[in-house]
């Protein structure tokens, strides 16, 4: 019986000694991991400091980690507070343009709680156990970024009616660069002013191109949500209401990330060229429909968006007779348009 208890306090010493050792281990830590992503240096960039994809890339649960972007040099780093398990963490992530895509690296520091001390004692070290976490994060934004934007499909629907629609709409101008990131910030603020104001919605947002300016490199563009009656608003305000008639369109139909908007509008475009149709933003408007988006679907691969290019057939000039051809100018009647995408 004596034996045991000195088993038992034997054990228990060595309990309260090991507590101790975990207890008195270094606190401060610095982390360093790379790694090189095979896709243009500007979409990794955007996909990472846009707060919303945090819950894409995260190595960490949501309910363990929280996201904070404290600044962001565009297209060099992004600095953020990681808060795992309520302990604050500095994160910085580096963006260095390779041959081949970029090269990101990520630095993370902070102070060990007791729990992280315990495994990375347990683990053979920190560099075990959040360099592990690290690596995770980098290879989750290149498994999310090679296999979701890259994974598309574009169909050609073919000349359809695009029926009068009221809606109320947000404009804004953006850099061509910028406007995925900015559209999707303004179709979640345009979906929170729908919410709080109680208006009744009837069918999904779109988006209607005033302009596109190449040589300024600058979109000009509305977000719109289609409601029963046209809405009138004070003069000033960032929503105002608008309207279209019906109109004939050619349509186009993407399965797949914003990033293949260009191929899209240019299918749909060349179709109209060889069906013998003109665009005509005289009597309809350039429109993306989101049939599939976020916040429902976090998935690129699985966003739908519907293209409509506002066109009408094209008109000739019957030829004259022999005698009369003198000065008569036998080429077809077109009008031209600014290009809806870059």
């Amino acid at each position: 019986m004596r034996i045991l208890k000195y088993i038992v306090l034997l054990l228990l010493l060595l309990g309260i000694a090991f507590i101790v050792f975990v207890a008195t281990q270094k606190a401060d830590y610095k982390i360093v991991r790379a790694k090189e992503i095979k896709i243009s240096k500007d979409v990794v960039f955007s996909f990472v400091t846009d707060s919303t994809s945090n819950q894409d890339w995260s190595p960490w649960k949501s309910n363990e980690a929280t996201f904070e972007n404290i600044k962001v040099v565009p297209n060099d780093s992004l600095e953020q507070n990681i808060s795992i398990s309520e302990i604050k963490n500095e994160s910085l992530i580096r963006f260095q343009k390779t041959k081949n895509g970029v090269l990101l690296t990520w630095e993370m520091k902070g102070n060990l709680d007791f729990n992280l001390k315990l495994l990375s004692v347990l683990q053979g070290g920190v560099e075990n156990v959040l360099g592990d976490k690290l690596e995770e994060g980098l290879l989750n934004i290149n498994n999310y970024l090679t296999k979701e934007l890259k994974t598309y499909d574009i169909k050609v629907n073919g000349a359809v009616t695009k029926h009068m629609t009221n809606y109320i709409q947000q404009i804004d101008t953006c850099s061509i660069s910028e406007f995925q990131k900015v559209s999707k910030t303004m179709l979640q603020n345009m979906m929170h002013f729908v919410e709080k104001n109680n208006i009744e919605i009837v069918g999904l947002p779109f988006i209607t191109y005033e302009n596109v300016d190449f040589n300024n490199k600058e979109i000009i563009f509305s977000m719109c949500v289609p409601v029963v009656e046209e809405i009138l608003t004070t003069p000033g305000s960032e929503i105002s209401g608008g309207h279209f008639d019906e109109f004939t369109a050619v349509k186009a139909t993407l399965t797949g990330d914003y990033s293949h908007r260009k191929n899209a509008w240019n299918k749909a475009r060349n179709f109209a060229r060889k069906n013998r149709f003109i665009e005509d933003s005289y009597n309809g408007k350039f429109i993306e429909i989101y049939k599939v988006s976020l916040p429902k679907e976090r998935k690129p691969s699985k966003w739908v968006t519907e293209f409509y290019v506002p066109v009408k057939k094209k008109v000739y000039i019957p030829k004259p007779k022999p005698e009369a051809t003198e000065n008569v100018n036998t080429t077809p009647i077109e009008n031209t348009t600014t290009k809806p995408t870059e």
